[in-house]
């Protein structure tokens, strides 16, 4: 099981920054990836960067981290560029992680995984990178003010043999935005809490309903 951008620990991290928040974002992660434990049985969890908000947010990250270790037999923690050195200190974080053909890192140096990283792949090898990051995301409107935003999944061509998938920012703080590239479109998959849905081939991604 692969996710991003939890952004553990937001709304106390940007607290220290004087933003009055409620402090329900931790809760509602933590019971939500049990929830999928509970679902699923993972034997490995792979957090795709960002796992913590900031430094304000290092004790509560590392209490999140400990009981979810204790829940599954491998957890895989990925540098994203909001991870600090006080939550780095106690816990293993990597730039990348190879399985096979997949290949994830965050994504805020690039599509490509770190150039200092052993798993490069050539350009013509067979590959899907899965990186986080972008937080991308739909927006659904009725056309009399209303307006949801709901995360997205985004897949894209790279290369004729090389696929670049997008991950949906696990944060309920991280509402997202349209993701826009000059690769080639594969699909676009809203994810809502209950229920999950490719859009439609060539279809905005602002959504009139």
């Amino acid at each position: 099981m692969a996710l991003a951008d939890l952004h553990f620990g937001y709304e106390r991290h940007r607290g220290t920054q004087s933003a009055l928040l409620p402090q329900w974002g931790m809760d509602f992660c933590r019971q939500t990836l049990l929830s999928l434990i509970e679902d699923y049985h993972p034997q490995r969890i792979i957090l795709v960067g960002d796992v913590m908000d900031g430094s304000g947010s290092v004790s509560q990250t590392g209490l999140f981290l400990d009981d979810l270790k204790t829940r599954v037999h491998e957890l895989i923690l990925i540098e994203g560029n909001h991870d600090r050195s006080g939550l780095k200190k106690g816990w293993p974080f990597i730039k990348t992680h190879r399985e096979k053909e997949f290949i994830f890192h965050h994504g805020h140096q690039g599509i490509a995984p770190p150039s200092d990283d052993a798993s490069l792949i050539p350009e013509d090898a067979p590959a899907i990178l899965i990186t986080g990051h972008e937080h991308p995301a739909i927006s659904l409107r009725d056309g009399a003010g209303l307006k949801l935003k709901i995360p997205a999944l985004v897949q894209q061509r790279i290369r004729p043999n090389q696929e670049h998938w997008i991950l949906p920012a696990f944060s309920p703080w991280a509402a997202g935005s349209p993701y826009a590239s000059t690769h080639e479109r594969i699909a676009t998959w809203a994810c809502s809490k209950a229920r999950v849905w490719k859009l439609p081939d060539h279809s905005p991604e602002h959504i009139n309903c």
